[in-house]
């Protein structure tokens, strides 16, 4: 890099650094604005009020607001009364939870489930309501410029008390109502409905002209009373006296207050016109706050309408211009910035040398006194008496001068003369040219130089000379270095390397965990045995040196619970614990448990992003850290470790289109909604944009699912009863372990609601039922069909065969008879042929009824083919029995019959007998075959019936 030849002079001479000194406050409050961008419907706030589910309840000139740290939910007052307002002055919440508003024209009843107001009349002309409260005999009463009234605890009965009064305050003492008024201050008698005048007075050194009380509070037994022109007052009710009196010459900003709140062991005080003050009680010091148009985190207004402290103990502020809220432990943090009067709001570099801090930035370099709290700058520029213009990358005092690592090589600074010198050139440097310093350290006489372009140097301060040097063709620079029981341990832009005896090892040789990532080494921390590296995209390195090698110990990332792996620098504290800045956090680490605290709420109120190695590392009891907003600066013990949940609610639900409310937590969705949304809110009322969300939806999700914001939306579900569980972080990503559970029940339609479904069945049953009746009698009927005469109905020849194989069986089984008749029609033929078809089959149809009649239950008949017929006559004793039954069936079949016109006609039939017993084992086919024969037997020889004879 060419420099020029007049820059080169300053490695010949030496100058006088011109420098400008600034006195600042001793306490800084940092508070989050919120304005009409961020939702609120007036920039104008009367009153804050948080009620005991935790929400932030706000009156504007815009009508009621409800915060809930991320979204403002805003109610416009609507009433048939036609007396409307929407300037809202003052809200209580009484001990039944019910919202009373009061507005410019009247007192309002606010319902919590319909978001509807309702007008509460308390004289003929509305009253503009200054004042709310409730006494412990739950009644109401309202402070308006009409004087108080006292509303019964049912609301019916009211009470007027001095009409000609403004009560901007009304407060309770030693069972007494008090009135701060503009007007004076009152006392009342409930019992005689008066007001008796307290006479504010006190010694002679007290000067009290107007009267004019605009707040007031009891603190052990004594009233402070915030005036108009008259400053704030301590007024002792037992002996009615002003004891103390507070004006501008008392450091005041202002004799006008407006507003007054107590936060642990401070009053703060709000002005009209000139912001806020605390006041200590223990010491009665008083730090004052006012509005900045560059500070971000400065009061959004100095015109103050009210403060408020919060159950978390947060103070709210209410201005003219807007609403703001501070955590007042985030005042443990300095910044200084550049409407600070700091030479660049860039800040690269820090040093401490006992009580003066410096930092070094883009255009020159700064000293804080941390006990004085005095600011002095050192700007660069091109003048006479100015340092040059260069970036201050890295500074170490030694002796009494500051040496500066810049772009124009290291600069010595002292001051105590102001003065600058060049630094002797390192012995590589080419002629003309400027060999830029990045980092430096300081080891017992070793000066360890970082340069660009990958040197390294030692330089040995007390032999003033350079004893060692080493360039790193690989880096661009070196970022950092620290001394090892043997060499060094260099950090750069392209990994860790090892030096020992001029020996250059990169440590991705010897790790091989490190040769799969290209790391960028932003920051080395010594912590005991073990040296830390923070890089800019892979999270920490843990190294340690055992038996000469080295080893990675650990690598910590996101998802081992730091906060981003993007890391800029690391500081050790005088306890031991780490600290660690990335891109855009804070956050502290036990080396012995590698437990990370994120600390990052506690910046809530600085969009600052951290630069690469800008911290004081081991600097024992203080911290600071540089980035591109300035600096900031903390005692190691300021910031407590916030281990407590935001208060989680459900706020809005959403069914297809139409809001709806959740009663006792139980959500039940109609069958025509298929889409719901749920909207929460985790009360954090500083870092909103950090809490997290998860959900559960049980039986279907049992584990724990992201949700993108404070958002879900769910559809298509099937009907059932299911339970929603959301739980939420707190800032620092810790998860509560208790969630917020909704139980809903999806309604089926009708149609498709229990008893319906048990209709359903039951008409399933009953028509399954039906059903399989049917198909029993179809197959019952196709059985018949199957297995019987179409014109008889008798079992026909495949029946037959099937039984008579069955009785055949069981005759074998059991040693018994059975006898099987063939039966042929005489003269059948000649009956068909010369009456017709029609006329054979009704005789058929009547010898097979007749059969039917003639044989026992136990027998079987059946028509062959024809006029063709047969009967099983099963369980046959003996003969007679047999002869019996052929004679009975014979005479059956052989009486006359009618058939149409045709009138007793007469009938014969052939019968053959065959018997299947011990003596006749055989088939049913040689059976039938027999009886069969037997039949053609007694047809020729025209006998009634024939035996088989073998």
């Amino acid at each position: 890099m060419k420099i020029p030849v007049a820059l080169l002079i300053i490695g010949l001479l030496c100058f006088d650094a011109m420098a400008a000194s600034y006195q600042l406050a001793a306490d800084e409050l940092h508070v989050r604005r919120l304005t009409v961008r961020d939702g609120l419907p007036s920039a104008y706030i009367n009153k804050v009020l948080q009620r005991q589910d935790g929400f932030i309840w706000l009156g504007s000139k815009g009508g009621l607001s409800r915060f809930d740290g991320a979204n403002f939910s805003n109610f416009q007052i609507s009433t048939d009364s036609g007396m409307i307002s929407n300037d809202v002055i003052s809200l209580l919440e009484d001990q039944q939870q019910r919202l009373w508003v009061g507005t410019a024209r009247g007192l309002f009843l606010f319902n919590d489930d319909t978001k509807q107001f309702r007008h509460i009349p308390l004289s003929e002309r509305p009253p503009t309501i200054l004042s709310l409260f409730q006494d412990p005999l739950q009644q109401l009463w309202v402070g308006t410029d009409q004087g108080a009234f006292k509303l019964s605890a049912d609301g019916q009965d009211i009470v007027q008390y001095a009409p000609e009064l403004e009560v901007k305050v009304m407060f309770g003492h030693q069972g007494h109502l008090w009135l701060g008024s503009k007007q004076g201050l009152f006392k009342v008698d409930e019992t005689a409905a008066a007001v008796s005048e307290m006479s504010l007075r006190g010694n002679p050194e007290i000067d009290i002209r107007d009267q004019r009380i605009f707040d007031a509070i009891v603190i052990e037994n004594k009233f402070y009373l915030a005036t108009d022109r008259d400053g704030l007052l301590l007024f002792d009710p037992d002996t009615r006296q002003v004891v103390r009196q507070w004006l501008q010459a008392d450091q005041l900003s202002s004799n006008s207050l407006w507003s007054l709140v107590k936060q642990a062991d401070q009053l703060w005080l709000g002005y009209f016109y000139d912001g806020i003050s605390s006041l200590s009680l223990e010491d009665g010091k008083i730090a004052h706050y006012r509005y900045h148009p560059q500070i971000q985190y400065s009061l959004p207004h100095d015109n103050i309408s009210q403060l408020y402290v919060d159950q978390q103990q947060q103070l709210w502020i209410a201005t003219t211009n807007g609403l703001a809220v501070t955590n007042l432990a985030d005042q443990a943090i300095r910044h200084l910035g550049e409407y600070q009067q700091i030479t660049n709001k860039h800040i690269w570099s820090l040093a401490l040398d006992e009580d003066q801090l410096w930092f070094g930035s883009e255009d020159g370099l700064n000293r804080y006194d941390l006990q004085q709290h005095q600011l002095t700058v050192y700007p660069s520029g091109d003048a006479t008496g100015q340092l040059p213009r260069t970036v201050i990358w890295g500074m170490q005092p030694l002796a009494d001068e500051l040496l500066l690592a810049t772009n124009l090589g290291l600069l010595a600074f002292a001051p105590t003369t102001g003065k600058v010198r060049s630094w002797p050139v390192p012995p590589w440097q080419q002629p003309g040219r400027v060999t830029e310093v990045y980092s430096l350290r300081l080891h017992q006489q070793l000066l360890l130089l970082g340069y660009y372009r990958g040197h390294f140097a030692v330089y040995d301060v007390v032999g003033e000379q350079y004893i060692s040097h080493t360039q790193i063709t690989a880096a661009g620079y070196i970022t950092d270095m620290l001394p090892q029981p043997q060499g060094y341990l260099l950090a750069t832009d392209n990994g860790l390397f090892q030096l020992i005896d001029q020996q250059l090892t990169p440590l991705a040789e010897l790790i091989p965990a490190l040769a799969t990532q290209t790391l960028h080494i932003t920051s080395l921390l010594q912590v005991g045995k073990q040296v830390w590296a923070s890089t800019q995209d892979h999270g920490l390195l843990i190294l340690e040196l055992q038996q000469g090698q080295w080893q990675l110990n650990r690598q910590l990332r996101q998802e081992d619970g730091l906060a981003e792996n993007q890391l800029r620098a690391l500081a050790l504290a005088s306890d031991g614990q780490v600290w660690l800045t990335g891109m855009k956090t804070l956050s502290q680490i036990n080396p012995a448990t590698l437990t990370v605290r994120r600390l990052s709420r506690y910046l809530h109120w600085l969009d600052m992003e951290f630069h690469a190695n800008a911290s004081l590392r081991q600097a024992g009891s203080i911290q600071a850290f540089g980035g591109n907003q300035g600096l900031v600066f903390f005692k190691d013990d300021a910031l407590p470790e916030h281990t407590d949940f935001p208060a989680l609610h459900l706020t809005e639900v959403q069914l297809m289109t139409e809001q709806v409310n959740v009663n006792k937590a139980r959500l039940t969705v109609p069958p025509d909604a298929s889409y719901y949304a749920f909207q929460f809110a985790a009360l954090d009322y500083f870092s909103p944009e950090r809490i997290k969300y998860q959900y559960q939806l049980q039986p279907i999700l049992n584990n724990w699912q992201p949700m993108l914001n404070n958002q879900l939306s769910l559809s298509g579900l099937p009907y059932g009863d299911y339970q929603l569980k959301v739980r939420s972080s707190n800032a620092e990503g810790m998860w509560n372990e208790q969630s917020t559970d909704i139980t809903l029940l999806l309604t089926a339609p009708w149609y498709l609601s229990t008893t319906a479904k048990w209709l359903y069945a039951f008409g399933s049953l009953l028509l399954l039922l039906l059903v399989l009746a049917w198909l029993l009698a179809r197959f019952s009927n196709l059985k018949k069909v199957a297995n019987h005469d179409a014109l008889t109905g008798l079992p026909n020849r495949r029946y037959f065969k099937h039984e008579l194989q069955q009785r055949l069986q069981q005759c074998r089984n059991g040693q018994q008879q059975l006898a099987l008749l063939f039966f042929d029609l005489n003269h059948f033929k000649q009956l068909n042929d010369n009456c017709g078809h029609e006329a054979g089959d009704q005789l058929l149809i009547q010898v097979a009824a007749r059969l039917t009649q003639a044989i026992r239950n136990t027998d079987f008949a059946a028509r062959l083919a024809g006029d063709e017929f047969v009967v099983i006559l099963s369980h046959i004793q003996h003969q007679q029995e047999l002869e019996n039954t052929v004679q009975r069936i014979s005479s059956s079949l052989c009486q006359q019959y009618q058939l149409g016109q045709l009138t007793d006609l007469s009938l014969s039939c052939s019968i053959g007998i065959t018997v299947f017993n011990s003596q006749n084992q055989v088939n049913a086919d040689l059976l039938l075959q027999q009886a069969d024969q037997a039949m053609y037997r007694s047809k020729q020889q025209q006998l009634a019936w024939c035996y088989h004879q073998a």
